[in-house]
């Protein structure tokens, strides 16, 4: 199951995206409208110095407020996604009226047909005519007429089906483009401020842009088809007898009336649904990510209690909308038989008295039920395009929640391998407002080109969120980042990220080969460059023992179950193969024994001298540590309350390090 919230840091931080991803985005590349960006920046070469405003700005970023509830415009931007459908649209509408033509055109045959049954009576020796046709000449002629109904209503099955696929794979394809653009706001906050989370992006990716698909092109259709046959049909009711089309008019009031009341209630209970159809998937999601954890607590039955819960909001939700259909149908189907009783009653006195025929009379009921039909498909047509605008709600909020923080914009600097500073730095997560990282002194400190850093400290020090604000996934709420003399407020996100490695504690792996997860971080490389990785990483020997080596499947659900050691090195060779300026380590070695970690550490100094890159290490462990020059010890409060090489700190008994060691050991 896609794990967006998860997976998304890994994502922006490496290079280009997966083979089998990229496969995906070039096939449904011609399906994504252009999309354009419009910015306006200095364009010189050289960053301008950071601004007061940028070291002291109080306006911390936030989620773009979310989008004005509006019935016409969300209308309008259903319409304007199904504008590259329009010609094949148009066809499957030619070949709609044709098909309801030829179904509006049989009542009155059929009344022709049944009139013929007086003529021997009348006159035997005059030949039969149906239309002014021979019976042979008509019946023939009705065979061929049904035959084109027949392959019309083929094509539009056929047109309005494949437009309906297409315009859901685009709609997916930009939904999840946008997901994927967001910032870390919008996972921590979401459009609604309670946070975003994967079981709802799922839900809205694949239920809610199915129910818009459906809308805009089978409900479409159905839509078009009551219309003209409710014309159709009361244009030759007025034909046949308009006293009988009078009295069928009356059903038309009580029918508007109740589809509105109707439709509007839908559209509410439809989002409902859709919301907790989200809230169920979440759920479902995050216990089945943590299966072995429940089973190992023997919580299962508190876990089904809780996903039961979930499954109740939709049975209640759904047994509502339920109960408002059958009020709706019911009473739809109560005033439809009143109708027809009512119209028999008066066509058999028309009849008495000569004003119509049996026939017509027969032709008349037949209309009046397609009419019946049409104004019902019609009310249907109204509670669909309700759905599927409640859904359309859920999916727009997804497209217009602009991120605060912009990946494609600002200067593509080519070097940033120079002086990292932090300087007057104030932080707090956007979830946590009450809780700055840093205490209420700002974060002040500078790591030297090429310099290999040790950050230490207790949790929730702000050990991690410095690695978080380097990589730019937050802003902090003052001061500024500085890399290379540049503000990286100024920078291009996207080429700053592709010349910044980053490896995290708990690593992911995406479903596929080993090749396609190392190739990840660079598409371009070679066999040798892999090779080079894995054996920097000291990967590249237990690889070699799997049956298809490279080529064995990874991955959430793949049956080959690497260690969390394993998965660590392979995150390490897919971060090296992008050969990084700057190279952050998240507690990256965390899950490996002291010998291979000794190896993997060893092989990251001698390449990290050898390439002249920035190397910043998150540890607790004394194996980690040690391999530094410098080692920076944070207080639980996040101040810097020790800074000095690993010797100097280290031989020092009274030091700050020794303190946090020995904890770490007790």
């Amino acid at each position: 199951m896609l794990r967006v919230s998860v997976l998304a840091p890994t994502i922006r931080s490496c290079l280009v995206r997966p083979v089998r991803s990229r496969t995906l985005i070039h096939h449904l590349k011609p399906l994504v409208g252009p999309q354009r960006l419009y910015v306006r920046f200095n364009s010189s070469n050289q960053s301008p110095p950071p601004s007061n405003e940028d070291v002291k700005s109080t306006n911390e970023p936030q989620p773009k407020p979310g989008r004005p509830k509006n019935l016409f415009n969300d209308l309008k931007r259903l319409i304007k996604l199904a504008k590259p459908e329009t010609k094949v649209l148009a066809a499957a509408l030619l070949c709609l009226v044709t098909t309801s033509s030829v179904s509006m055109s049989l009542p009155l045959f059929i009344g022709k047909i049944i009139d013929t049954t007086k003529a021997p009576l009348e006159d035997a020796a005059t030949e039969i005519t149906i239309l002014g046709l021979p019976e042979y000449q008509f019946y023939t002629s009705l065979l061929v007429l049904f035959g084109i109904g027949a392959s019309a209503n083929f094509g539009r099955m056929y047109l309005l089906r494949s437009a309906g696929e297409r315009l859901v794979a685009r709609l997916r394809s930009r939904v999840f483009s946008k997901i994927l653009s967001q910032d870390s706001y919008f996972f921590d906050l979401g459009p609604s401020k309670n946070g975003m989370k994967t079981g709802d992006l799922i839900s809205r990716i694949s239920s809610d842009t199915q129910i818009i698909a459906r809308t805009m092109s089978g409900n479409i259709s159905d839509g078009a088809r009551a219309l003209i046959s409710g014309v159709v049909g009361l244009s030759m009711m007025s034909y046949v007898s308009w006293q009988l089309t009078l009295c069928m008019s009356l059903i038309f009031p009580p029918l508007i009336i109740m589809s509105t009341f109707y439709g509007r209630r839908i559209k509410s209970l439809s989002r409902q649904i859709q919301e907790n159809l989200g809230g169920m998937t979440k759920v479902a999601e995050e216990k089945f990510n943590a299966i072995k954890t429940i089973q190992s607590f023997g919580q299962q039955k508190r876990v089904v209690h809780e996903f039961n819960q979930e499954v109740r909001k939709i049975f209640t939700t759904s047994t509502h909308e339920g109960f408002l259909s059958g009020i709706y149908y019911g009473g739809n189907g109560l005033l439809g038989n009143v109708t027809m009783v009512g119209l028999l009653v008066v066509g058999t006195k028309l009849i008495a008295s000569g004003d119509i025929s049996i026939g017509d009379l027969s032709s008349f009921m037949m209309y009046a039920v397609y009419t019946g039909s049409s104004v019902f498909g019609l009310g249907n047509f109204y509670t669909e395009l309700m759905k599927g605008l409640g859904a359309s709600e859920r999916v727009f909020e997804l497209m217009d929640s602009k991120p605060s923080i912009t990946t494609s914009l600002g200067r593509k600097i080519k070097d940033i391998h120079g002086d990292i500073v932090f300087r007057d730095v104030k932080f707090h997560y956007p979830s946590r407002p009450d809780s700055p990282i840093f205490g209420n002194k700002p974060l002040n400190l500078t790591i030297k080109k090429g310099e290999h850093v040790c950050f230490v400290g207790p949790s929730g020090s702000g050990k991690s969120t410095i690695s978080q604000l380097l990589l730019r996934f937050y802003d902090p709420i003052e001061g500024s980042v500085i890399v290379n003399g540049y503000n990286i407020k100024d920078m291009n996100l996207t080429h700053f990220r592709q010349q910044v490695g980053y490896v995290q504690q708990d690593p992911v792996l995406f479903s596929g080969t080993i090749e396609e997860n190392i190739r990840f971080g660079k598409l371009d490389c070679t066999a040798a460059d892999i090779n080079e990785a894995l054996e920097i990483a000291n990967a590249y020997n237990f690889i070699q023992a799997f049956p298809a080596k490279l080529d064995t499947i990874v991955g959430p659900s793949s049956s080959a179950r690497l260690s969390g050691g394993q998965k660590q090195r392979l995150s390490i060779a897919r971060t090296l193969i992008k050969r990084p300026e700057i190279l952050v380590l998240d507690e990256a070695t965390s899950a490996l024994d002291t010998s291979s970690e000794e190896i993997v550490m060893r092989n990251l100094m001698a390449v990290a001298g050898e390439r002249q890159f920035t190397m910043i290490s998150i540890a607790h462990r004394l194996s980690t540590i040690r391999n530094s020059e410098r080692v920076i010890v944070l207080a639980g409060d996040g101040q810097i309350v020790e800074d000095g090489s690993f010797d100097e700190l280290y031989n020092n008994p009274d030091s700050e390090l020794n303190k946090l060691l020995k904890t770490y050991r007790e």
